[in-house]
């Protein structure tokens, strides 16, 4: 569901942690008054339509209102209020209730149109949605022209009423009827059973009644696509504002991931390899707001050779690599695997090698008692139950007199980690491939490793079986790579250079407890919070802008932190030393601001982030026109990946951009630029948390839903 991450909060808590709102019958007090006069209540009242037959009184768990009542919830929570439900009877006095003053927020996946916009105000789109006729599933209807002689049932005076007389005017054979107390499920009931002919209802509720049913089926859509919000008084402005900040951060922090099992040309066609890999110094981390990691290094250049977009696949603790391949979330899973190193392999083709290792036992400096394999005795190891190391240690038990003991580990666990256990003894003995203990002793001298365990161990990236022609890519790219120059350095970078390690392992984003992306972080929060951005996603829009070179200057005059013209920065009310950091972040901060006012408030939230972000590099007249050319294409204007971005890569031919207002555009431009920032932000959002409001950081930098974390990551460019 769209609103899962936004439904689950700021830090990232369990299922089982989120307590429904207490549900009333009708509010005790009136009160008509802005936030401030709601806050003395100590009360957030949803008005929400009452569902017949529901025991609690709530929607089915899954629904779009079931998730916007939890959103609502996790909001009033997070501004020190309690949230309460109260109970509409019909769907036509909501609105009138939250005028009267009865209720302070409707919660009923309204959908945001100009006659309501006379009534109340809307905060930004939670989702976007339109109104579809549903038939039962073994019905033949499939277009406009065969409605007549059908009737439509839906409820008198719903969001669906209007839209079912339209369609009669339309076609003079249509019959509209309606029955009392309509539910969704209670239409589809009704359907699915016969008793009613055809019904209306709201796209976003029927694919989430399509999830368990098999009975009904969408027939065509009946109304253009439009937001849905919540809505709040006109003078509730102040709440309006605080509502907005917190969808804002919560939507942009959710990511879908497609699933396929395609091989090479599926890849090739979707212009993008997706590579499982685990956190880790030796796979994947962030530092100075830079993408680093062995793994990452060598499947970015494979990416690039591939000519595709590289998008890293970081999975949760305790999540098997393999898994997502099999599931079609990853196409290849990097980070140091041996066949013997991981569950059952049933379905996984295993490229041929590319690094070799050896195990080593691991204790604490000081300990100085292990000389050889027989030393073991009676010592425990700390070993994850799902690696071939715990097997070693079981069969190295059978040769010795008395076998060592071994205590698992917490699922996904990774092997730094159980070093600096054993370093700082909470553990007694670990086992580790040599060059993760290498890097590891470098940043930590409380640890050694005095003995060798069995032969050097092969690694291989892993593969689905069957996507044969990527499994020949991948084995002709580690043949050639295997120990050339561009291999023997990375390895040097991660695991040889001792300066180099110890920088990173100081200031690695997911091991700092400030979490620190850029030296800018602070102003960024400051000047974000302002204007209701998430201070990650402008990090991430500053590292692609200047790298976090604050004396950057583009062949264009662009100066500073976020490249701001000096032209643009007095156009926002800024006339200083665009050099100096807080001058340009405020003028940049500020510039954003006013682009996104530039763009519809009933566009999904994400999608007027990506518009704004498009406009910053390429200009407000070009999304435009890319808007337009979308339309014409065929494609939703409305929405920036595979539509508008698509038509903004026409306007740099000549039979599109000769017939657009504002010309030629180099569009591989703010296509890259968008991609990029999006994929950076990504990134940030696995190691750093927005605590809405509060910007307080979180000691669990994950963002609830979403698992695993889809991250592509491309480079900056540079003018």
């Amino acid at each position: 569901m769209l609103l899962t991450a936004l439904a689950a909060g700021c830090s990232a808590p369990q299922e089982g942690s989120y307590e429904p709102p207490r549900v009333v019958e009708e509010s005790d007090y009136i009160e008509r008054g802005d936030f401030d006069a709601i806050r003395r209540h100590g009360k957030l009242r949803l008005l929400v339509q009452r569902r017949p037959g529901d025991l609690d009184h709530l929607p089915r768990a899954g629904t779009p209102v079931e998730s916007q009542i939890r959103a609502a919830t996790r909001f009033a929570r997070s501004v020190g209020l309690e949230p309460v439900v109260v109970l509409v009877d019909r769907f036509e006095s909501l609105i009138p209730a939250l005028v009267e003053g009865r209720g302070d927020l409707v919660v009923a996946n309204l959908t945001i149109t100009d006659e309501r916009r006379e009534q109340l105000a809307f905060t930004v789109a939670l989702d976007r949605t339109r109104q579809v006729l549903v038939s039962r599933a073994d019905d033949p209807i499939e277009r406009p022209g065969q409605l007549d002689g059908r009737s439509i049932t839906v409820g008198f005076g719903s969001r669906y009423w209007d839209t079912a007389r339209a369609l009669q005017d339309q076609h003079p054979g249509l019959r509209v009827e309606s029955l009392p107390g309509l539910t969704p499920e209670r239409q589809l009931d009704l359907l699915a059973a016969g008793e009613v002919d055809l019904t209306l209802l709201d796209q976003n509720t029927l694919e989430t009644a399509l999830e368990y049913r098999d009975d009904v089926r969408q027939a065509f859509p009946v109304s253009e696509e439009t937001g849905v919000g919540w809505g709040v008084r006109e003078n509730a402005t102040r709440l309006r504002d605080l509502l907005n900040r917190f969808i804002g951060h919560r939507k942009l922090a959710q990511f879908e991931q497609e699933r396929h099992t395609g091989d090479l040309p599926a890849i090739k066609r979707s212009r993008t390899l997706r590579v499982a890999t685990r956190n880790s110094a030796a796979n994947y981390f962030v530092w100075r707001g830079q993408l680093l990691g062995f793994e990452y290094e060598l499947a970015q250049r494979f990416a690039n050779r591939l000519g595709v977009r590289l998008e890293v696949v970081v999975a949760d603790s305790g999540e098997s690599l393999l898994s997502l391949l099999r599931d079609g979330r990853a196409d290849i899973a990097a980070a140091f695997l041996s066949p013997a190193d991981t569950d059952s392999a049933d379905g996984i083709a295993w490229s041929r090698p590319y690094h070799f290792a050896v195990r080593q036992v691991v204790t604490d400096r000081r300990d100085r008692s292990i000389q050889s394999v027989h030393d073991l005795s009676g010592r425990t190891f700390h070993l994850r139950r799902d690696s071939d190391a715990w097997e070693e240690v079981v069969e190295l038990g059978e040769r010795i007199q008395i076998p060592p003991e071994i205590q698992p580990v917490p699922p996904g666990e990774e092997p730094e980690t159980s070093i600096a256990k054993v370093a700082s003894g909470v553990y007694d003995l670990t086992l580790a491939d040599d060059h993760i203990v290498r890097n590891a002793r470098v940043w930590n001298r409380e640890v050694r490793a005095p003995l060798d365990l069995g032969e050097p161990i092969a690694h291989r990236w892993a593969m689905r079986a069957g996507n044969d022609a990527l499994k020949a890519a991948v084995d002709r790219y580690l043949e050639k790579t295997y120990r050339s120059e561009f291999y023997n350095v990375v390895y040097a970078k991660y695991f040889k250079d001792h300066d180099r390690i110890r920088r990173f392992q100081a200031q690695r984003v997911d091991l700092a407890h400030d979490r620190q992306l850029s030296p800018y972080d602070g102003l960024v929060r400051e000047y974000a919070q302002r204007h209701g951005f998430d201070w990650r996603l402008l990090v991430a829009q500053m590292f692609q802008e200047s790298g976090f070179d604050a004396g950057a200057r583009s062949w264009v005059g662009a100066r500073g932190l976020m490249q701001i013209m000096p032209a643009t920065a007095r156009q926002v009310g800024i006339d200083g030393d665009l050099t100096e950091p807080e001058t340009n972040i405020r003028a940049g901060v500020r510039y954003l601001d006013w682009l996104r006012d530039r763009f519809e408030e009933d566009l999904a939230v994400q999608d007027r982030m990506w518009f704004t972000l498009a406009a910053f590099n390429a200009g407000i007249g070009h999304v435009r026109d890319a808007r337009r050319l979308a339309r014409r294409l065929g494609l939703d204007p409305d929405r920036w990946f595979d539509h508008v971005e698509q038509a903004m890569l026409k306007l740099s031919q000549p039979k599109y951009y000769q017939r657009a207002r504002y010309g030629y555009v180099r569009g591989r431009e703010p296509v890259h630029y968008v991609r990029a920032i999006r994929e950076r932000y990504q990134a940030y959002i696995l190691w750093t948390d927005d605590c809405w409001p509060s910007c307080q950081q979180s000691p669990h930098p994950q963002v609830a839903g979403v698992t695993p974390r889809s991250l592509a990551l491309p480079r900056p460019a540079r003018e």
